[in-house]
């Protein structure tokens, strides 16, 4: 069972004896809290703001934010409006006449007239001018498409690079304890006899140089954010962090593979193509400008010496087959065009063959390398490392072969970064080339 104690006046006395806090004191403590709150309101802020970035949620915003977009999003629109004026008739004309004006003739001798007319093309020139107008707004959704495929590779770059960069950044700074160490060490050996100040000196010029290649490596990693800021349309210091860092993933797709996808699906050559089929329309079209066009016109006229208004009717058929228009020219200029487009649509096709080829081909080499890295190099360069430390603390080798070798070591590391930032880049090259 519970003991109860019993409260004597030698209890209750110290409790009553406590002094109260000052106001003075109660509100310095209240504002302190109040400053510790929002201290940490303001830290979760940052956090928040500072959250990492993925590379898809990079891509969207920049196609979000990006003039580019924008700009070739109108054209879309305007390549739109066009199909409905290709389409339209000319407008009517209304015309009213009135003949023997300043003659003697009275009011009621004058002839007048009203006209409603309308041009009516013939029939093929109107359907033609509408595929045109249609192969039009599919080339204008190439270049849209071009241009977010193209924003897709910079955005992507420049992420892998600034993965590149951070990855770079954490393998130096974790041997900057390793130096230090070191440097600890080969202090302690010269007061013991066991070194010369030679290896202090070189100890402390290793971690000086450690030291400058941490500072290049924030330079570029802020470098390389605010270009990545810049393309997402942000503030050029604003927190920006990769969401992950690289990791190797082998691709196996071959290379005839990669490059029937290309050649069936990137925007640019695409628009080649369809501005082969848009210059064949332009010459169809040209070609139906030598057919006749019709003019038909209705209206009332005075007939003097009548009480009852007539019936008028005019019909007006042109004549572009003549040999002195300027038809024949522009059929002739539109097929000039038409093998233009087609130079170009050949010159496209061997472009984006030898891109695809060249990067399938980095990547590959690229590949290998990460994989000799992964497989040897980094795990004998963490054993060399170990193996030269404790070798020297021991006295077996000398501070030369021990900084060689932590030279040695960070250029594998940097070496394997600079490999896999290739194979990123190679692949990027091979899902965006054009």
């Amino acid at each position: 069972m519970r003991e109860h104690c019993p409260i004597t006046p030698d209890v209750v006395s110290p409790l009553r004896a406590r002094p109260r806090m000052p106001a003075a004191t109660l509100r310095c403590t209240l504002a302190l809290l109040t400053c510790v709150v929002m201290s940490q309101a303001a830290r979760g802020a940052t956090a928040s703001l500072a959250s990492p970035f993925s590379l898809d949620s990079c891509i969207a915003l920049t196609e979000q934010r990006s003039p580019d977009v924008r700009s070739a999003g109108q054209e879309v629109a305007a390549a739109r409006a066009r199909l409905r004026q290709a389409l339209a008739l000319d407008p009517p004309a209304l015309s009213y006449e009135v003949g023997k004006l300043g003659t003697r003739v009275s009011g009621e001798e004058r002839e007048s007239s009203l006209r409603l007319s309308q041009a009516l093309p013939f029939p093929t020139q109107r359907t033609r001018a509408g595929r045109l107008a249609r192969v039009e707004i599919e080339l204008v959704e190439s270049n849209l498409q071009s241009t977010l495929l193209r924003l897709r590779g910079e955005v992507s770059r420049a992420y892998r690079r600034l993965q590149a960069d951070a990855t770079v950044l954490r393998a130096l700074q974790a041997q900057r304890a390793t130096a230090a160490d070191l440097e600890a060490l080969t202090d302690a050996r010269l007061r013991t006899g066991q070194a010369r100040y030679l290896d202090v000196l070189r100890a402390r010029a290793e971690r000086a140089r450690l030291e400058n290649d941490i500072i290049e490596a924030e330079r570029t990693l802020q470098a390389g954010r605010r270009t990545l800021n810049t393309l997402m349309a942000r503030a050029p210091d604003e927190l920006l962090e990769p969401a992950d860092s690289l990791v190797f993933t082998p691709f196996t797709d071959s290379l005839s593979a990669v490059l029937a996808g290309a050649m069936r699906t990137r925007p640019r050559l695409r628009a080649a193509r369809l501005e082969l089929e848009r210059q064949s329309a332009a010459v169809a079209l040209a070609k139906s400008s030598l057919l006749p066009s019709a003019e038909l016109g209705f209206g009332l006229d005075r007939v003097p010496g009548s009480d009852r208004l007539g019936v008028g009717a005019e019909a007006t058929i042109s004549l572009p087959f003549a040999p002195w228009t300027d038809r024949r020219g522009r059929v002739q200029e539109q097929e000039a065009l038409r093998g233009g487009a087609e130079a170009r649509r050949e010159a496209a096709e061997r472009s984006l063959e030898s891109t695809i080829r060249n990067a399938y081909q980095a990547a590959q080499s690229s590949a290998q390398q990460v994989e000799r890295f992964e497989r040897v190099l980094l795990a004998d360069a963490a054993d060399a490392l170990r193996t030269a430390v404790e070798n020297y603390r021991f006295g077996q080798i000398d501070g030369l072969e021990l900084f060689e070798t932590i030279r040695t070591v960070r250029s594998i590391q940097l070496e394997h970064v600079r490999a896999l930032l290739d194979y990123e880049l190679a692949r990027i090259d091979l899902s965006t080339a054009e």
